[in-house]
This record gives C-alpha cells, sequence and structure tokens, in this order.
C-alpha cells in the first residue's frame, strides 16, 4: 500500500523531471548555437561560395545563433556568478560606449545595426559564461574551427581555383573556403591553441593530432607569418602555464604590457608622421598595414576625446577616397584592434579599455594567489586573451560585434568578474 509521504514524492519527482529535461535540452542547443556561429561568423566566404552581395547572411547566420542562446540561456542555471566589481564596470562602460558612439556617426542604418549587435553579442557573452561550463564552450568552439578547417584544406587540395590564392602578391597561398590567406592562418592557429588545451584536459592522442596537424598544415600553407607566430607563441604560452604558476603570473600582466607598447606605436606615428617603422636603415610597413594605420592616426585630432564613432571612419567618402587615390587600394579596416579603439571611441574609449584590461589581470593575479580559479581554466583564459592581443597587433578584432572569438574574448573578461570565495580569502 503507497502512503501518502510516498505518493507526494512520486508526484515531486514528476514535477522535477520536465525541468531537468528542459535544462538539459537548452544546453544542447547553446552547444548547437555556438558550433554553428563559429562556422557562420569567423570571416568572410569566398566569393566563389558566396557570392559578394549575399555575405550579409552570415552576420545574420551569426546573430540568429546569439539571439537563440540568449533564449536558451533563460532555461539553464547560472554556474558562474559576476559581480559587478570596478573590474565588470570598467568592462561593461568601455563597451557601452563603443555602443552608444553611433549617435556620433550620423546614425548611418549600417552603424546603428552595429552598435544594436554589439549589444546583443555582449550580452550573448555574459549569458555564454554564465550558463554553461568553459569546457564545453572550447568544445563546442573547436568543432566549429574543425569544421571550417578541414573543408579549407579539402578545398585547396581538390579545388584549387576557390581554395588556392594565384594572385601575383600571394601565388599559390592556401586561403580555403575564406577570401583571404590571412583569415585562414588565424582561424587555423585558434584551432592548434584549442586542440593543445584539450589534450592537457584529457582528450586522446587520435583526435589531437588528427586536429593539430591539420590545423598546422593550413598555417604553414597559407603563408601567415602572423598565425604562425601566434600559433607557436599560444601552445608556449598554454603548455608553461599549466606547468609554472610563475609563468602564469607573468602572462596574466602581458595583455596590459601589449596595450602600452601599442599606445607608444600608436604615438610613434602620431608624432613622426612616418607612414612605416624606420629602425636604423631598415623600414617595416607589414605589408603595407603601416600605411593605414599613420593614415588613420593623422586623422585622430578631428575627434580626439569620442572618437568617429563604431563604424564612423571608414564610412566618410572624403577620408575613403582619399586613401585610394593615393595608394590605389584601400580597406575598410585598419589592420589593428588598438587602434580601432582609439579611432572609433576616442581617447576616452582607449582609457576605458587599458583600465578593463589592467583591472582583469590584477583580478587575475589575485584569483591565482587566493587559489579561487581551477588553474586549467585559468592558463586557458590568460592564454586566449594574450593571443587576442598579440593577434590585434595586425589584425582588427576588438569591437568585433559578430565574429566568434572577439565574442568570446569579452566572456572570458566577464569569467574574471567573479566573487572570491570565503575560502579563498582564508587560504
Amino acid at each position: 500500500m503507497t502512503s501518502l509521504h510516498d505518493s507526494e514524492e512520486d508526484d515531486s519527482a514528476i514535477w522535477q523531471a520536465p525541468g531537468v529535461g528542459v535544462e538539459k535540452l537548452a544546453r544542447i542547443v547553446m552547444r548547437g548555437s555556438i558550433t554553428v556561429n563559429v562556422i557562420a561568423s569567423m570571416g568572410v566566404f569566398n566569393p566563389a561560395l558566396l557570392p559578394a552581395e549575399w555575405s550579409f547572411v552570415q552576420q545574420a547566420v551569426a546573430l540568429l545563433m546569439w539571439v537563440i542562446l540568449i533564449y536558451a540561456s533563460a532555461f539553464v542555471r547560472p554556474c558562474l556568478h559576476v559581480q559587478p566589481n570596478p573590474d565588470f564596470i570598467a568592462l561593461v562602460a568601455f563597451y557601452a560606449l563603443a555602443a552608444v558612439s553611433v549617435l556620433w556617426t550620423g546614425l548611418a542604418t549600417a552603424a546603428i545595426m552595429k552598435s544594436a549587435a554589439l549589444v546583443m553579442t555582449t550580452f550573448g557573452a555574459y549569458c555564454l559564461i554564465t550558463r554553461i561550463d568553459i569546457d564545453e564552450i572550447v568544445g563546442a568552439t573547436a568543432l566549429g574551427l574543425f569544421i571550417l578547417v578541414a573543408a579549407s584544406a579539402l578545398c585547396a587540395v581538390f579545388v584549387p581555383e576557390i581554395g588556392v590564392d594565384q594572385s601575383w602578391m600571394h601565388n599559390g597561398q592556401w586561403q580555403g573556403i575564406y577570401e583571404s590567406k590571412q583569415t585562414l592562418g588565424f582561424i587555423s592557429a585558434y584551432l592548434m591553441f584549442f586542440a593543445c588545451y584539450q589534450k592537457m584536459t584529457g582528450q586522446g592522442w587520435t583526435v589531437f593530432l588528427l586536429t593539430f596537424l591539420l590545423a598546422s598544415t593550413c598555417v604553414i600553407a597559407s603563408e601567415s607569418r602572423g598565425a604562425g607566430a601566434v600559433a607557436i607563441a599560444a601552445g608556449a604560452l598554454l603548455m608553461t602555464s599549466l606547468w609554472s604558476i610563475r609563468c602564469m603570473r607573468i602572462y596574466a600582466v602581458l595583455p596590459v604590457v601589449m596595450c602600452i607598447l601599442a599606445a607608444l606605436l600608436i604615438l610613434y606615428f602620431y608624432f613622426t608622421g612616418y607612414d612605416s617603422i624606420h629602425l636604423g636603415e631598415s623600414t617595416i610597413n607589414l605589408t603595407e598595414r603601416t600605411f593605414i594605420w599613420q593614415y588613420a592616426i593623422s586623422h585622430f585630432d578631428d575627434a580626439p576625446l569620442l572618437g568617429f564613432g563604431i563604424n564612423g571612419f571608414w564610412t566618410r567618402p572624403a577620408i575613403y577616397d582619399y586613401f585610394n587615390q593615393n595608394h590605389g587600394w584601400v580597406l575598410d579596416n585598419y589592420h589593428s584592434g588598438y587602434i580601432a579603439v582609439a579611432m572609433e571611441t576616442g581617447f576616452l574609449g582607449y582609457l576605458l579599455f587599458v583600465a578593463s584590461v589592467y583591472l582583469f589581470s590584477e583580478k587575475v593575479l589575485y584569483l591565482i594567489a587566493t587559489r579561487s580559479i581551477d588553474r586549467r581554466h585559468c592558463a586557458l583564459i590568460i592564454g586566449f586573451v594574450v593571443l587576442s592581443f598579440q593577434s590585434n597587433f595586425t589584425e582588427t578584432m576588438f569591437l568585433r560585434s559578430t565574429m566568434f572569438t572577439s565574442v568570446l574574448l569579452v566572456a572570458l573578461f566577464f569569467a574574471v568578474c567573479r566573487p572570491v570565495p570565503q575560502q579563498g580569502l582564508q587560504q
């Protein structure tokens, strides 16, 4: 005979079961949205695969995945709590300034859409890191990167008229499914980084070797020197971080150091007016990237405090056309994330950006000292942040509203804005 107490327990189990099932399904949806997001957002596809006039489809899919992720996160219990401490406030203030900067760009439709996308993805980064474990995020991201790199390798081998760049400047270099060999190089470098992390956290040798060799082959075949340097530095940084706490502490300070170096580089072009770097008798222009840097910085005084606003510099016809007339080519890309921050958000924005980076490094050192963060996760966060900051010297990834790795950087900054447990304070 069933007692009343047993009947109540059975009823409770019945009511709780759907909730558990819904949360499990929501987590699966979130992981799936990450993988699709990575595939859609990590670079512009080759026009032979997706016509240029349809490139907006990639951004639309990426934003749709963020909408799905944010909605699904409402059914998942938080696994990480974030506190509005100074590090959190500085980070949110910087992205809030970037979002509202659309007000002084002439309110162009493209700028408004980019601002709205930035707000959505920043909130999405918060939902992502507070609802899903870091290892799950890495797994879903690595899967998306692997699909992209594998598709690029197959395209380069079997469809070389698309996968191999035959232009005079990049004759014979792999570009895979993308319109640029740099895109393939950096995506492969990120995959190498995540493959190393997964191996160090228990992944089998077969999967690791397949992933790592495929990614390294694409880095070498694309002949992207920047990506190669990033890949080597990222792997070495990750391994030494897991081996040595002292190395981890040193690496935690590197983002601040790189912000200072970038500021010095900006000042060099600002005060000298040179369009390249002069070291003795050597002249360095980094495949003409410095031409773009100097030209952008030469306009800094036009909007020094708040900048030109998000998407508000290269969209000005006079600025765009003048560079094109002088060089015969023009890209609506700063090819430096640091210069993008300075030009689009001005001195105030760069100050907030550096403040958030400084507080991030200080908080990481504190979490290490109090043992308030998983060591593997700490190594991953530091490694990915250093990797991103290094990449931003020659590529624009800061303030990218749809590129998944750019949003993941924000998510990992949020991951550090956690409260310190009382046990950690006692230790």
